[in-house]
């Protein structure tokens, strides 16, 4: 009974977590934005609200359970009080809708400032329990590997699944004319399984980590929230993605191998945050910076549309057609905007032939029937050429 207890105890603490109502709140209201601009956009949603609760799923799920082995296998153990402090700073950063800031290097890098802070202030009874046990030096440090090992997971996912079903949208560039961009904003839920003391499980003298007999644990089931937000108007979504990806995955490797000289050289830990905090914030300003400086992919072509996005379950899915591919010609017409393009479309309502400029610079050539798309069109999104809000999808 008493394991029976535990476990319900853990599975009790993620869902008695206000974080995670908060979280499915904050994704739901991410989705309804991202609809409403699309809708703004090409007067059509290009994936359903759901997605933004789905496609993060599964990826999020396996990242964490993969991590909690690893924090099982070590050893890992958080006071209460740093745990509570460790989801306010979560919670407050919720509430500033900015969900770059969910990032392990902001949410795990202000813990370990705040637990820093505080004694200096003279007013620390609620965590004054935590230092009799295990003291503060030795907690900075566990953080500090819990730090690093998340930022790694955060780059695996950008990597793997963010560039998964990114938003095409259109705004108005200075001179007035539309310009496309695609917009990847997802937030992943890791379930973590981390131990607090006063538990029934006995800590084990064999783990690395935190090797201290005499006391019992209790293993907690907590929501760990990572959030990106990445706008791509100057390349392939996919690769300026999976290349801030990568960026990410290395500050991770980086802030690990510090971490666990922090394990003996305490201050270390320190650095590893501000480290992790500078190095999370220079990498989304290069980022930035870097689709700012270049020239925009999504624009009116001399010659062909260039394809912005591609609707789910269309005839163009099923021509498996690519955004950044340009459609040069339609039956045999030349196409150079929207409106030739639906002209050439409409020379033959129930069959289509394409011609389709590549990534390689090669034309291919793709057809189909129009009444086989759900749609009765092509299901392609295109850079709009008046400044009138028609319909994009054609």
């Amino acid at each position: 009974m008493e394991i029976v207890q535990t476990i319900l105890i853990a599975l009790a603490s993620f869902f008695a977590n206000p974080i995670t109502y908060f979280g499915l709140l904050l994704v739901y209201i991410i989705a309804s934005k991202r609809v409403k601009k699309e809708r703004s956009s090409f007067h059509t949603r290009v994936y359903r609200r759901l997605a933004d609760f789905i496609v993060p799923f599964w990826p999020a799920l396996l990242i964490g359970l993969c991590l909690s082995v690893l924090l099982i296998g070590v050893g890992f153990v958080l006071e209460w009080q740093a745990l509570a402090i460790m989801m306010i700073i979560m919670l407050l950063l919720m509430l500033t809708f900015q969900i770059r800031w969910l990032s392990p290097s902001y949410i795990i890098g202000l813990t370990i400032i705040a637990l820093a802070v505080i004694p200096l202030t003279g007013d620390y009874a609620f965590i004054a329990e935590y230092i009799d046990i295990m003291q503060l030096d030795k907690l900075i440090p566990i953080l500090s590997l819990l730090l690093g090992l998340l930022v790694i997971a955060e780059g695996i996912l950008i990597q793997k699944n963010g560039t998964v079903y990114t938003s095409p949208r259109l705004e108005r560039a200075s001179r007035g004319k539309w310009i496309g961009f695609h917009l990847s904003e997802r937030i992943w839920f890791l379930p973590l399984i981390v131990f607090i003391p006063d538990g029934i499980i006995p800590m084990f003298d064999y783990w690395p980590v935190l090797p201290v007999a005499g006391i019992e644990l209790q293993p907690l089931l907590i929501p760990f929230l990572i959030g990106f937000k990445q706008k791509v108007t100057s390349s392939l979504p996919g690769n300026a993605i999976r290349s801030a990806g990568r960026q990410v995955f290395i500050l991770g490797t980086a802030l690990l191998l510090l971490s666990i000289s922090s394990l003996f050289i305490g201050w270390i830990a320190y650095i590893v945050a501000g480290v992790a905090i500078i190095g999370r914030e220079y990498l989304w300003h290069l980022a930035r910076n870097r689709d700012k400086q270049g020239l925009p992919m999504y624009v009116e072509q001399k010659e062909g549309c260039t394809i912005l996005g591609v609707l789910p379950g269309s005839l163009a899915e099923k021509l498996d057609l690519k955004v950044g591919e340009t459609i040069v010609k339609v039956n045999g017409r030349k196409v150079v905007d929207e409106t030739s393009f639906y002209e050439a479309l409409q020379a033959n309502s129930a069959f289509c032939k394409l011609d389709v400029l590549d990534y390689d610079q090669e034309i291919r050539f793709e057809q189909g029937a129009l009444y086989d798309s759900e749609h009765h069109q092509l299901g392609v999104l295109l850079v709009k050429k008046d400044v009138s809000l028609s319909n994009s999808v054609t």
